[in-house]
């Protein structure tokens, strides 16, 4: 089910970073740091919450934001 909502958070997120230019930076940023809370909290749950987790995700996110917005600049 959590993979279910962060997939419809996602494709929601992504359609408005495709359709509002004006807000892509901040749309950018809160796709990161979506799929990073989403990480920590369905670890948590399953009570998998590990240091080296934190930083997969924190990195997967991070690189995820600033491709976003690599990509926003140059369009």
């Amino acid at each position: 089910m959590s993979y279910l909502i962060l997939t419809v958070w996602l494709l929601l997120l992504g359609f408005i970073y495709l359709k509002l230019p004006d807000y892509r930076i901040i749309t950018a940023i809160l796709i990161g740091v979506s799929y990073f809370i989403w990480g920590l909290l369905t670890h948590r749950k399953e009570k998998t919450l590990f240091m080296p987790v934190v930083l997969e995700y924190l990195a997967v996110g991070l690189l995820g934001i600033m491709v976003l917005i690599f990509i926003s600049i140059r369009a």
